[in-house]
């Protein structure tokens, strides 16, 4: 009989933990087991307000620099933007007027409207250029593009209709009619449409800035609301009623709401009024402007067509009616700022003007009709106190005075915006900081304490 010797059972192998795993579960094990122990729960509800303060010192940061950024882009690229492209709509307007109107007068009169045109001009050009620097998206550069391309080709038909009224010939009127249509179908509209994103982009501008810091009133909040409970809970813990750390920390904090609302208060305040008193009627003014302009140039094509052209008096009719109608630009600025010191006379004298204009235009279409052309153009363009040149002019130089006054609101508002927000950055961020260290230190007093 043969024995076997059996060899013995092999050793359960157990799965060996990577070594820095074991550590990480050892470290985690010990904060657990210390957080049962007061120095434990104390560096816990130091770490919470280190993360809670840290995270209210970098958002109040950010808000307030972001705020700045936004408030200096309405006055830079933005505001540039709209400035330019409502001087773009506004000076295209005044060419096609005073073109209209050049070709109808003639001698030292027709030399002034021809300056007015070449000021227009330029003023166009300047402010297409500044809008071709200042353009951030493809839809407005392709705008600029357009009217780039478009204005030699105005102005090539404009003179052309220039020299063949100098030399007698009637086709001059027809060139007149083409840089009309081509200025009324295309040019205006484009600069329309990018006074308009302009103005979408500042009113976005407008709305940041406007906008409250929720996150870091919340995170102060929060902040405040672990410091006071950690002091009534160390004040069970040790019977001591003040810890000059902590009590620092919640004065940094209680200085760094109130800032950050007063701050935020008032630059809102101030943005919202620089919309208010500057922006809001500058639009409307500018409407209100580039409307006469185009009833201008329609009645001088009225004329310039000798009743050939019945739609141009059907497009003036619409434009003295967007201007002066019952809820027209002009009774939409009264009614709006009727009351304000400094506007209600001009625009009640502008609405005196208009008044005046439509009242003489229905006589000088009279004249022309009844075959009196030259008395006609004699009281459109003529240079007495009875033409509704004079009465045109006045209520052009009105509605630039109120526009003056409503940009020197918007600037001077925008500057107040800046100024609520100047040093807030830093002042917030300090007082963080110090937040930050006295509780540090607070805390630690207490623990030291129990390793004494």
């Amino acid at each position: 009989m043969k024995l076997s010797v059996q060899a013995p059972p092999a050793p359960i192998q157990t799965p060996q933990e990577a070594p820095g795993a074991a550590s990480g579960q050892r470290r985690l094990s010990r904060a657990v087991a210390a957080l049962r122990y007061t120095p434990g729960q104390l560096r816990g509800i130091l770490a919470i307000l280190v993360v809670l303060i840290l995270g209210a010192g970098a958002t109040a940061l950010t808000s307030v620099l972001g705020k700045s950024a936004v408030i200096e882009e309405t006055t830079t690229q933005s505001g540039r933007l709209s400035v330019a492209a409502l001087d773009l709509y506004q000076a295209l307007s005044q060419a096609d007027s005073a073109a209209a109107s050049s070709y109808l007068t003639a001698g030292a009169s027709s030399e002034e409207v021809r300056e007015t045109y070449r000021e227009a001009l330029r003023d166009a050009t300047v402010a297409l250029s500044t809008a071709a620097g200042e353009v951030k998206t493809p839809e407005d550069a392709e705008l600029v593009a357009r009217m780039n391309t478009h204005m030699p080709v105005y102005t090539g038909l404009v003179e052309s209709a220039r020299t063949f009224n100098r030399l007698g010939e009637p086709v001059g009127a027809t060139y007149q009619r083409q840089a009309s249509t081509l200025m009324r179908n295309e040019m205006l509209p484009d600069a329309n449409a990018l006074q308009h994103n302009a103005i979408d982009q500042l009113n976005e501008a407008r709305d940041s800035a406007e906008s409250f810091p929720w996150l870091t009133t919340v995170l102060t909040a929060m902040a405040l609301g672990v410091l006071v409970w950690a002091q009534l809970w160390m004040t069970r813990k040790t019977n001591r009623v003040f810890n000059l750390g902590t009590v620092g920390a919640t004065v940094a904090l209680i200085g760094v709401a109130g800032w950050l609302v007063l701050v935020a208060l008032a630059s809102a305040s101030h943005t919202a009024r620089s919309h208010e008193e500057g922006a809001d009627p500058l639009e409307l003014l500018a409407e209100a402007h580039i409307a006469a302009q185009q009833a201008r140039a329609e009645e001088s094509l009225v004329l310039i067509a000798r009743g050939e052209d019945g739609s141009a008096e059907e497009r003036y009719a619409e434009q003295i009616a967007l201007l002066t109608g019952d809820d027209g630009l002009l009774a939409q600025l009264n009614a709006a700022y009727g009351e304000d010191p400094e506007l209600a006379e001009a625009l009640a004298a502008a609405q005196e003007s208009a008044g005046r204009w439509n009242a003489g235009h229905d006589e000088v279409i009279k004249l022309a009709q009844e075959g009196e052309y030259t008395e006609a153009v004699a009281l459109a363009v003529g240079e007495d106190e009875q033409s509704l040149a004079t009465s045109f002019d006045e209520l052009d130089e009105q509605l630039t005075e109120a526009t003056d006054i409503s940009a020197e609101r918007f600037v001077a508002a925008t500057g107040d915006a800046r100024r609520a927000l100047s040093g807030a950055a830093v002042g917030l961020s300090a007082l963080c900081l110090v937040a930050l260290v006295s509780a540090a230190i607070g805390i630690q007093m207490r623990v030291a304490e129990y390793h004494a």
